[in-house]
């Protein structure tokens, strides 16, 4: 008997407030759907940074290894692990490039055997990656006078065997250029082939940059090497971006806030025009109790309909998204700045619910006060102020 008065009071035609209640169900529909597309833009936007600091500076997980282990043993003992993509081992050393007008280049030199190199995701874009020059990105290249197969001074701040920083300065030349979409790196990273950077910095110690589950990594290693994290070696700059993740959800609260304030009036003032079958539903013999179950229930209803709606549409929104960007630009013929940033989004039931759960809860809450307000008063008195 609930359920039945209860469905009479959302979308029936012969309900003279069903306007109302479906305006209340499309707003929360709409909510549901622009939170979710915000919040999947936002997360899309920080996952491509981290993915691109993952790929070309951090790897998943940099070993330091300790004195007496064998790099090529652990090496290949890793890469026998079905759960680790690829491991490798790299030299990186401090280095100050001068050029023939005083211009320099401050940052670090890094270093892969050459068959490494072609399976990672730098992209050489002039000469050849096993030249014995220095390779700098084209971004440094096109704003700077450094210019492909021009003679450079190079200082390398190599480990001494003694000394802790001995500078060692060598002729070379600009033999390559290489491109990675990741600005930071292509400033302050010089490549070069992991041989000749060997001949000029011996004691440097070799690094291990891996790909892959950590768990794994940890079961290999032990002791043999001290293990870094992505998330290790970019702290700070980890904790900002979870900062700003977390402003962000304060952000979405905010507006969230303001929508359900408009949904509260929007509510109240369903509930209280109905107040006159509140009161010929208790003349009737329906108790307190049971009136406050269906019209809970009725609000519910609503609600849970337009929040339902809006997360399968976020769901297809977001998982034909590439489709309809396309479509967009084709019928506009304009590509919309907003559409052209390249991040993947993904629909995440997580981040769903986070969305749905408080709606629902807020409108059960909202709608039960209402309601116990207008019960106390008396239903006869309701009945004749109608």
């Amino acid at each position: 008997m609930i359920f039945n008065i209860a469905r009479r009071y959302t979308f029936s035609k012969k309900n003279r407030h069903r306007l109302t209640s479906i305006r209340i169900s499309i707003g929360l529909l709409f909510t549901t759907l622009a939170l979710n597309v915000i919040l999947s833009f936002m997360i899309g936007l920080q996952d491509k940074k981290f993915a691109s600091i993952k790929e070309y500076y951090s790897y998943d997980v940099i070993l330091d290894v300790a004195e007496n282990t064998d790099v090529d043993i652990l090496l290949e003992e890793l890469n026998s692990d079905s759960n680790i993509k690829l491991a490798f081992k790299f030299l990186e050393v401090p280095t100050i490039i001068n050029n023939s007008d005083n211009s320099q280049f401050v940052g670090k030199i890094r270093a892969f055997e050459s068959d490494i190199f072609e399976q990672l995701s730098y992209t050489l874009t002039k000469g050849s990656y096993q030249s014995d020059g220095i390779i700098l990105s084209n971004a440094v290249t096109s704003s700077s006078t450094f210019t492909y197969m021009k003679p450079i001074d190079l200082t390398i701040l190599k480990k001494g065997k003694v000394v802790t920083i001995v500078p060692m300065q060598v002729k070379s030349e600009i033999s390559g250029e290489y491109y990675t979409p990741m600005r930071d790196f292509n400033n302050f990273y010089a490549l070069m082939n992991f041989e000749q950077l060997k001949k000029f910095a011996p004691y440097t110690k070799e690094q291990i940059g891996i790909f892959g589950e950590l768990d794994s990594i940890k079961d290999i290693v032990g002791n043999r090497a001290t293990i870094n994290t992505w998330i290790d070696q970019n702290e700070s700059l980890y904790a900002a971006m979870k900062l700003e993740q977390y402003l962000m959800y304060l952000t979405l609260s905010i507006m969230s806030f303001i929508i359900l304030i408009q949904l509260y009036n929007s509510t109240n003032n369903l509930i209280k025009t109905k107040q006159g079958e509140i009161a010929m539903l208790r003349t009737l013999g329906i108790t307190k109790k049971q009136t406050n179950s269906i019209f809970i229930f009725t609000s519910c209803i609503i609600s849970f309909l337009g929040i339902v709606l809006g997360t399968i549409i976020s769901f297809l929104l977001l998982s034909y998204s590439n489709d309809i960007i396309k479509l967009i630009n084709n019928l506009t013929n304009y590509s919309i700045p907003i559409l052209t940033v390249n991040v993947d989004l993904h629909f995440s039931l997580e981040n769903s619910l986070m969305i749905a759960l408080p709606l629902l809860l807020i409108t059960y809450l909202m709608t039960k006060r209402t309601i116990n307000k207008l019960l106390k008063k008396d239903s006869m008195e309701i009945l004749l102020n109608e």
